[in-house]
């Protein structure tokens, strides 16, 4: 079984593969693959049939198989001579008005955007689903359709190809479909585009520009001629789970993406916080073998191959013996997560290379088979799985975030990380703020769609699935855990930042400390240079608790906290504290005015040149110079860095809102760019 990591880094592959000119993705009702669909849903490749005479020749056998059912006066269910659903107690022979009825009763979704703005809007609001799911859905029918279990012709699949690719796509509604007997309503819409109703509206995109117009408008545009139904061809069309698939596809993808993004910050979190890479070792998943635990353990270790940060555990490490369950239990927490979603993409690639209409046709047996392939629970499992591993992602990012706040948990990080005094700056607090409310609404979508099912359509679709729901809530989730991931991704390079700046200071100060303490101490030679080495860890153990401080104060602090070490020494020594004392003053004045100096001095120098790349793991620094380079997002110096204070308004060089400089990242998480400098180097080496 392949890893997660391996998973996608295949549809990467595949992605990269179709992104290159001329390509098409090959559609043969059987090797559909999810790449595939993101690729043509948000990268407009084209699409075409694989073996178009041999799938043609396909359809031409299930077509001549229906026909021979109809001449033999059968009754064949749903729409191709009896009425639908609870009204399949009726008959008819009009079989070709009847299609185009199923499309007329279903065509009855709520479009403001459309009815009040008129056929030039171009906005996809939220009553509309997106013209990237739209076009999945086109794609994934064709592959359905294509497999010749439907009856339809493949006029129909040419010109919904030929549309896709045209990129004329129907303006669907959001609303409406409880994935029961396929997403009818939303496939209605499809079916309107197919027959060229002058009421149903689609998108049109040429030369990068966007319009809307009416489907019959559209075909006249793009020469395609419209087709009249035959016998099944609106059923087929319309009783399937394209769309919900298609959204699910989407979603999946992402979330696949986000499980690769939360590692990686998992892992700058490891540095941020001064955690043990041991909490990764080999031999904690060895003896609990569960695979996705396993490799988030792989994972994080490949992206902390390198970092000065990272250690392995430290036996007389000061303080807490291990780090806090955030970073401990990443492997543990994370794992289970790869697993569902492997599990879920399972079901939706299965999904995408089915037949999922009704009745469906066997041409081997020359019968129909009445069943329940339109019934999309597989796609509602799956989504409920990746709606909670996104939660559970979420939550450990959270956690994180938390810590990193918290002076009392970050390890000597400075409150909010401000870069300032923290009695008047409070850099990352809204942000702090940001992330509980951003997770509060992703646990809530958490919650189960498919436990809200209703009975609907005369009590004859007493369960439906609720796929699209299930994929449009996953969505959202999507949405909502990219939020988290790109305000984390602020904050971790801050507090980044703030350790390497911290670690300069330490190591500029120390060779400071160490020649003013020989200056003052050892021309009485009450105490010797071995000594200092205590005295040091004394005055970095101080520095480290006083974080809450401004800078002036937290020196006077330290150096005070100095004195008081250096006269209980004495004591405890039996030194006489007469010939110590004035020496030991004068090192609390002049301390205080070294620590102060110095840190001014390196901040001052940081700012200009950071240090921090060097001290970070492979991709860890990656990621944290695709922040600071490719996105220009800066380290955060304080309240200097408010608009409205560093002045310079409509320059290049205007200082930007915090929410300016997230928005960046997230933009970049939402299309994937923040992937770019994690692709080639993470993974097994």
């Amino acid at each position: 079984m392949h890893s997660h990591l391996g998973h996608l880094q295949k549809t990467w592959k595949l992605l990269e593969k179709l992104a290159e000119s001329n390509c098409h993705v090959l559609l043969d009702g059987d090797s559909l693959s999810l790449g595939a669909v993101v690729a043509v849903s948000r990268s407009s490749t084209k699409a075409s049939v694989r073996d178009p005479e041999r799938l043609a020749q396909r359809l031409e056998v299930s077509l001549r198989t229906l026909t021979g059912l109809l001449e033999r006066s059968e009754q064949v269910y749903a729409g191709v001579n009896t009425g639908c659903g609870g009204n399949a107690d009726t008959r008819t022979e009009q079989v070709r008005i009847l299609q185009h009825s199923f499309l007329q009763h279903q065509q009855c979704g709520i479009l403001p955007d459309v009815a009040s703005a008129g056929p030039g809007a171009v906005e996809e609001n939220r009553h509309s689903l997106s013209s990237e799911i739209v076009r999945g859905t086109m794609l994934l029918r064709c592959n359905s359709l294509l497999r010749g279990h439907s009856g339809v012709r493949i006029e129909i699949i040419d010109l919904l190809l030929h549309a896709l690719n045209e990129e004329i796509t129907p303006v669907i509604p959001l609303r409406g479909s409880i994935s029961a007997s396929g997403d009818l309503s939303p496939l209605a819409y499809i079916g309107g585009l197919i027959e060229g109703n002058p009421d149903i509206y689609v998108h049109v995109r040429e030369n990068g520009k966007a319009r809307v117009m009416t489907a019959e408008a559209a075909l006249q545009h793009a020469k395609i001629s419209p087709l009249s139904l035959n016998a099944k061809e609106g059923l087929s069309i319309v009783n399937g789970t394209a769309v919900s698939a298609a959204a699910a596809s989407l979603v999946l993808y992402d979330s696949h993406n986000l499980a690769i993004l939360s590692q990686v910050l998992t892992a700058m979190a490891n540095e941020a916080l001064v955690g043990t890479v041991d909490n990764y070792h080999e031999f904690i998943s060895q003896c609990r073998p569960h695979p996705g635990q396993a490799e988030v353990a792989r994972n994080i270790c490949s992206c902390l191959r390198g970092s000065r940060l990272s250690q392995e555990t430290d036996v007389n490490r000061l303080g807490l013996v291990q780090d806090r369950y955030a970073l401990r239990t990443a492997p543990q927490w994370i794992g289970p997560q790869l697993e569902d979603l492997l599990s879920a993409d399972r079901q939706v690639e299965i999904e995408l290379n089915s037949s999922t209409d009704n009745p469906l046709i066997d041409v081997s047996r020359d019968r129909f088979h009445h069943g329940g392939n339109f019934q999309a629970a597989s796609v509602t499992s799956a989504m409920e799985k990746a709606r909670g591993a996104l939660v559970m992602l979420g939550k450990i990012l959270l956690g994180q975030c938390n810590e990193l706040t918290n002076p009392s948990l970050s390890g000597g990080l400075p409150p909010n990380l401000c870069a300032d005094d923290p009695s008047i700056s409070f850099t990352i607090k809204g942000l702090d703020i940001h992330m509980t409310a951003y997770y509060s609404e992703l646990a809530y979508l958490a919650n189960s769609v498919a436990s809200h099912v209703q009975t609907a359509e005369m009590g004859n679709q007493s369960v439906n699935s609720l796929a699209l729901i299930s994929a449009r809530y996953t969505g959202q989730s999507v949405q909502l855990l990219s939020m988290m991931c790109a305000a984390h991704l602020y904050v971790l390079c801050q507090a980044l930042d703030l350790r390497a700046l911290s670690l300069d200071f330490f190591a500029a100060a120390k060779a400071e400390v160490r020649d003013l303490y020989g200056k003052i101490f050892l021309t009485d030679q009450e105490l010797d240079v071995s000594h200092f080495e205590n005295v040091w860890l004394q005055i970095a153990s101080t520095w480290m608790n006083t974080a809450q401080l401004d800078l002036t104060n937290r020196c006077e602090k330290v150096a005070a906290q100095s004195f008081a070490y250096l006269m209980n020494e004495a004591m405890e020594r039996t030194i006489p504290s007469s010939s110590l004392c004035s020496s030991a003053k004068l090192w609390k004045e002049r301390l205080s005015c070294v620590l102060c100096d110095l840190y001014n001095h390196t901040r001052d120098g940081f700012a200009e040149n950071h240090s921090t790349p060097s001290y970070l793991g492979a991709v860890t620094r990656s990621t944290y110079e695709f922040v600071r380079h490719n996105l220009a997002v800066p380290f955060h110096r304080g309240v200097s860095d408010h608009p409205t204070i560093a002045g310079g308004s409509g320059t290049s060089e205007s200082k930007k809102t915090i929410g300016s400089h997230v928005t960046r990242i997230y933009v970049a998480v939402k299309n994937g760019d923040i992937m770019k400098p994690i692709k080639p180097i993470l993974g097994p080496h």
